[in-house]
Order: structure tokens, then sequence, then C-alpha cells
């Protein structure tokens, strides 16, 4: 059979195939197109908008200006008022929140500056008792700070503290003079040494609690003679968070920058295990842990709140049931605030998504019955546009499958009342019925490959490195003679089918049936990187196949196929090869012919095998650890003048076809 491709004819119309039978073995079809009409048509389609499509934009656009216009006027207005009335009551809470811990900060600044100032302006000095009596007097009116100290130079510190382990917790005791131990304690008193004013130390730990830390010189005749500390226990804090939390509704919350919790409800519970400074996945509380996961709404500007950033922060199912709400949603209204430490700090609550949903979802409501209007005047436009449109559709897909030569696909067109789609129905079923009659004598996947290219000169005619693969059945001849013809034509049909299958599942064209044989190639139209293996490997497919088919068949009653298979790897001409009237779509060269040859070696070495694979050392040199291959030495094959080293395909790792880089050839090179 001859497949005539790519063939110009001054007489032959444009933009398709014509094809002609001149027997069984002579059929012949011509391009009238150029190889790029896939590409022309995905170009035309870009510049079409189907019927369904027009008819929706017309109707939509028109509900659009005229419901549409109103509907965004006042859902507009109502998100507007919505995010303003959130923005207020969030700047509000955070106002509140930051009022509160500025004048609990507040107190031990200004109870460090007045014992700074009663110092300059008296005459007793740091070790009196006076001092003694300044700093307890100081620290009895500031009701948030836990001690009130004085350190000198020398790193000796003196004062009075609250409470401690055997005493109140309100009772103020004197601390006498002493070198201070802690290390951290020392490290922050030298490095207070280099700054001038009042200044807010790192958080320093002891004992007693963690606690955040003021200081500001004592200066007498412009000499700094050492420095005066509040110390405030960072759980102060946390009673903020826990008195707001109430108040509110919410849950407030203080951390050191973004990474850790310096005040939180839970940590005003003087006996919590967990401790301030604790990082957030740690610290337990689930939305804490996704601060860092928050997304930000951008819809609360400056003007909505002052410095405050309004996030959404998602929790997952597993930690939303085990949180007290369950909810798996939540806004995080936060401010950062600087001046009382290393770093700045973050000030803010959270609470449920769902306490604003109530409000968001009345603004919703109109806007979806808006919407709801559009929507379906929308949707009437589109049945109606499908409506008329399914016909053409039909039409258009059914020939879309007819021009990838995919007949089996086809089902004929349903009439119409319609008199111009019904004739046009008719006309394209009986060209499928002729179609189909024709295709039974055509390559049919050959063909799609070609047309599925959509290249210039796909099918000129080139030189490329490609694998061959030669079949033939052992003793066929003999066969016949014991069966009647049509027998004997079933039989090969049956065995050319498995054949065929396994040739297209690995990427191979078939090129023609000789007698009994087969004659197929792997690398060409299609680029096959591992053309090689994709031949071997759907050779390996046919022996496994014809010898469970040969099992089945003795259950039958046909008689067992024993198969011979040679393949090879080299140099051929492919592409369109013949007279200007009739073209074959094949490959010629001595590839062909010592494929062939490797056959013959299989027959003469084993005659009696079920099936004989027999490779070449250029195509079994291709092959991975997945082949495995048993030497047969070196054969001088009839034609050549040298021998020719052969091996016999033994077990295969995997029969599954493998990854490969299967793509259209972009020209005609040699490999």
């Amino acid at each position: 059979m001859r497949l005539k491709t790519g063939a110009e004819d001054a007489n032959l119309p444009q933009g398709g195939w014509a094809c002609k039978s001149g027997g069984l073995d002579d059929i012949e079809c011509m391009s009238t197109s150029e190889p790029s009409t896939n590409a022309a048509r995905r170009s035309t389609d870009r510049r079409r908008i189907p019927i369904a499509a027009l008819m929706a934009l017309s109707f939509g656009a028109l509900v659009f200006v005229s419901v549409g216009g109103v509907l965004a006027l006042s859902v507009g207005a109502n998100v507007r008022n919505t995010l303003d009335l959130l923005g207020a009551q969030s700047t509000l809470l955070v106002d509140a929140m930051e009022d509160l811990l500025r004048a609990e900060m507040g107190r031990a600044e200004n109870a460090v500056a007045g014992v700074a100032q009663l110092y300059a302006q008296s005459d007793f000095e740091i070790d009196d008792a006076k001092m003694s009596a300044a700093l307890a007097g100081a620290l009895s009116a500031t009701p948030g700070a836990n001690a009130m100290l004085v350190c000198t130079a020398d790193l000796k510190c003196r004062g009075a503290a609250r409470g401690g382990r055997d005493f109140p917790a309100n009772e103020i005791r004197h601390l006498p003079a002493a070198p201070e131990k802690s290390p951290q304690v020392r490290a922050a008193l030298e490095g207070r040494r280099q700054l001038d004013g009042r200044q807010w130390g790192a958080f320093v730990a002891n004992e007693y609690g963690l606690f955040a830390n003021v200081s500001t010189p004592l200066q007498r005749d412009g000499e700094t003679r050492g420095w005066v500390i509040a110390a405030v226990e960072l759980r102060k804090l946390s009673e903020i968070t826990r008195e707001l939390s109430s108040r509110f509704g919410t849950h407030a919350f203080i951390l050191d920058g973004d990474g850790t919790v310096l005040a939180d409800p839970r940590l005003a519970d003087p006996n919590s295990v967990t401790r301030p400074l604790t990082p957030l996945v740690a610290f337990g509380d689930p939305v804490l842990a996704r601060y860092g996961e928050r997304t930000t709404e951008t819809e609360f500007s400056a003007k909505r709140g002052r410095d405050i950033e309004v996030a959404e922060i998602s929790i997952d199912d597993q930690a939303a049931s085990a949180s007290l709400s369950g909810a798996d949603s939540y806004i995080a209204i936060t401010r950062r605030i600087a001046g009382y430490g290393e770093r700045p700090w973050t000030i803010g609550a959270y609470f449920e998504a769902g306490q604003i949903g109530d409000e968001i979802e009345r603004v919703m409501g109109s806007a979806l019955l808006g919407l709801g209007a559009m929507a379906a005047a929308v949707v009437v436009a589109v049945l109606l546009g499908r409506r008329l449109s399914r016909p053409i559709q039909a039409i258009a897909g059914q020939a879309s499958r007819v021009a990838n030569f995919e007949l089996d696909d086809v089902t004929p067109l349903p009439r119409s009342r319609v008199l111009e789609l019904d004739e046009q129905a008719s006309a394209f079923n009986a060209m499928l019925v002729g179609l189909r009659a024709f295709s039974t004598y055509v390559p049919r996947s050959l063909v799609s490959k070609l047309v599925r290219s959509g290249q210039m000169g796909i099918a000129e005619p080139r030189e490329a490195v490609v694998t061959v693969m030669f079949t033939d059945i052992a003793g066929f001849t003999t066969l016949s003679e014991q069966m009647d013809a049509a027998a004997a034509g079933r039989l090969l049909n049956h065995h050319f089918a498995i054949l065929c299958r396994a040739v297209d599942a690995n990427g191979g064209a078939v090129d023609k049936f000789l007698g009994d044989g087969m004659l197929a190639f792997f690398g060409a139209p299609d680029h096959l990187e591992d053309h090689a293996a994709a031949a071997v490997r759907a050779a390996a497919i046919i022996r496994e196949e014809l010898e469970n088919d040969n099992i089945k068949g003795a259950a039958e009653g046909r008689p067992p196929l024993r198969v011979r298979i040679g393949i090879h790897t080299g140099l051929v001409i492919v592409g369109n090869i013949g007279a200007s009237d009739r073209v074959n779509y094949t490959i010629v060269g001595d590839t062909v012919n010592i494929s062939q040859r490797l056959l013959e070696v299989g027959k003469m070495a084993m005659p009696d095998a079920p099936a004989c694979i027999a490779l070449s050392r250029e195509t079994a040199s291709r092959l991975d650890d997945s082949f495995s291959t048993i030497p047969m030495g070196e054969h001088w094959l009839r034609g050549r003048g040298e021998a020719t080293e052969v091996v016999q395909l033994g077990k295969v790792a995997s029969l599954a076809p493998i990854n490969r880089d299967l793509t259209s050839a972009e020209s005609p090179t040699v490999q």
C-alpha cells in the first residue's frame, strides 16, 4: 500500500486531501494545502467569536450598563461605610491599648525622672539613708514598678523592691548595697555607661521574673555619679491585655517585634507555666502561631486607621477544633510602637472574623441580589446562543476530527429543522461514509502525525538517524497452505493488529506490510530522542503479546505463530519518495536492508524458538541497563562487505512506554 502526501498538482483544489484508489495496493493521498494549515487555522480561530459568546456579551453589557451602574454605587457606598466603621472601632481599641500601656510605662519613667531631679537639687549622697527613703517613696507611688535601684559606676546597686519570696506582695523592702552578680545585669549596666538621658534597656531576668527597665543618670555639677533604674515586671503588661480583652470582647496581646509574645491574658496568671518572650509558634495560641502568615487587608488605608494594620489570620481545621471558639478565620488589629526596648513593640488584638461578618453579609446581600439579576440575564443569553450555535459547533467539532484523521471518533450529525443546517448535515454524513471506507487502506497513524505536525516541509525527503524494525512470521507459507484464504487473512489481520498497537504505543510509524511481515521505523516524522529504546521496547511488547495470544489461540483452535524481528539503527532518507503522481512517505537506505538481514539471522540461529529479536550493535549500544542482551556473535549479512555484530534481546525490566521527548521534528538534521 502506498501513501502519497505533499505532492504538488496544479489541478488539485487548495486546502485539503485528495485521494483515489487503484486497487488494494495503490491508494494515493495528495495534500492540497501547505503543511502549516493547522497553524493558519489556529491563527484564524483567535480572530473569531462564537455566537453564544457574542450574545452573552451583548446582553450582559446591556444589563451591566443599566443595572450595574446603580448597583455599583449603592454597594460601594455601603462597603465604604462598613469599612469606615470597622476602621473607627479598630482605632478606638488600639488607641485605648496604647494609652494604658504608655500610662503604665510612663509611671516608671516619671519615677526615675523624679529621683534624678531630687538628687540633682539635694545634697545627700547615693549611699545615704535619704536616697533609700527617696527610692522607697518613688516605688510606693509607682504601683506598676517592682523595684527602684541606684547603681554606681563600680556596678554596686542598692534600693527598694516590692514583695519577694518571704514578704507580702505589696510590702516594700530595702535592698542593701551589693555588687551586682548577674552577668546579664552587669552587661546591661556596662552598656548603660555609653548612653545619655532616659533609656529603656533590654529585658532582664532574675529569680523573681522577667523585667523591663528604664533608667536615667544621676548627675550633680555636670558629673554622672550613677543611675537610677525602675524595673517593671512584664506580667503587669499582661494584666493590661487581660483588662482590654474583657472590655472589648477580644484577645489583646503585645509582641516584642513580630516573633515573641511579650504580654497576653494567659501570662497575667502568676501560676502560668508559660513565660513572656516565648516564640509565637511555641506559645500555644493557634492564632498567634499563624501571625507571621497573616494577610493584610489593603482596604483599610491611613484614613480609616492611624498606623493600624488590619489583617486576616487563617488556621487549619485541626487547630480550629482545638481553639475555644472553633473558628478558623480571625481578624488581627495591630499597631507598632517604639521607645520601650531594642525592638518596636506590636500591640493589638484579634477576634473572630464572624464578628464583623453580619455587617459584611448585609452589604453582600444587596450586591448578590443585583448580581443575581445580571447573572440571570447572562445565562439566558448564553442558553439562546448555545441553542443557535450547537449545530454549527457540532459540525466544526466533527470536521476537526476528520481533519486529524480521527475517523473512529466521528459521529454522524443529527438532522435539523433549519434547511441550511439540515443540508450541511446530510452532506457531511455522506462524506463520512466515504472517508471511513477509504481509511481502511491508509496508514491512519502516519497521516495523523503528518497532519498534526503542521510544519512546512515535514514530508520533504531528508536524512535522519532512525531505528528500523522488520518482522516476519516463521513458516507462514507452509502454514497458509493448510488454511483457506479467508482464515489466513483473518489470522494475518489479527497478528498485524498486535504489532501495530505495540508500534503506535511507543511512538513508531508503520511503513508497510510485506506479505506476513511488517516494516516500521522510529524517529520520524516525530522526533524521538530514544528511538532505539522505543523500538526495542515495542519488540519486547510484541514478543510478550504473541506468547499470550498463542496460549489463547490454542484454546480457540488457532495455530501458534513464531515471530522473527530484526532491529537496526542508522542513517536513512525519510520523506515522500516516488514519482510525481504516486508518492509514499517511507524510508530508504542500507539501514532498512540491514534490519531485514538481521531478521534472517534470527531465522537461521533460532529456527524453532517462539520469538527471536535480533539487534545490531548500533541499536544495542543505545540501550540502558533495563534491557538485557545475549551475544550472537558476528555475522556476514547478505549484501554487506563486513561482518556485523548481532545480539539477541533478553529480558526487559519494564514494558511500559518510557518517558521520551516526543515532539514534531523541527528540521532535517542528522543525529
